[in-house]
């Protein structure tokens, strides 16, 4: 009997805390709202006058370079043809000297053109990140202005009102902020 009573006093005991814990979270999720905005992150980049600024730089940048590595290729293609039309003219110990030299110059190229790719790579990557960092400031901005304490990429949400989607003033505000940047050299 006692046990039976035990058991019908803990029941209620937590049903009763249980339905005011439910009350009490009612009354705290009614009271909470959020101000959510989502941008087009692809878009904002798309539409930016800065990173097409940039995108452009680093293409004539590369284009240049790659124009020039093609010049220097051509020229040890010319060397190493000429050294094999002198192979049988040459004594084996000269021969073997030449070819290790257009290996170095070959290697050389190749270093160079490697150093030269990174070096432009973290240029554009440098150059990307003041114009995130200057999108970051806009959206803080803009998440200020219209009282927002949730601002998400589009990419991560399923579904998104119109009137949540702040990507068209942000590209707005970041143009104005940072027009152009230049890639550095």
């Amino acid at each position: 009997m006692r046990n039976i009573f035990t058991f019908i006093f803990t029941f209620f005991f937590f049903s009763f805390s249980y339905s005011q814990e439910k009350v009490e979270l009612k009354k705290t999720t009614n009271s909470f709202s959020a101000g959510i905005g989502v941008v087009d992150m692809k878009r904002i980049l798309g539409q930016s006058t800065a990173y097409q600024s940039i995108v452009e730089q680093f293409e004539e940048i590369r284009r240049k370079h790659r124009n020039t590595f093609t010049k220097q290729e051509d020229v040890i293609r010319d060397e190493e043809s000429k050294l094999l039309k002198q192979k049988n003219v040459l004594s084996k110990e000269v021969y073997a000297e030449k070819v290790k030299l257009l290996n170095k110059k070959i290697n050389e190229l190749k270093s160079k053109q490697s150093t030269d790719a990174q070096k432009f790579e973290s240029d554009f990557e440098k150059s990307t990140n003041k114009i995130q960092g200057a999108l970051v400031d806009v959206l803080s901005s803009i998440a200020t202005k219209k009282k927002l304490d949730l601002v998400l990429a589009k990419s991560q949400v399923l579904l998104v009102g119109k009137e949540i989607d702040i990507t068209d003033q942000a590209i707005q505000e970041l143009n104005k902020v940072l027009p152009k940047i230049s890639l550095k050299k």
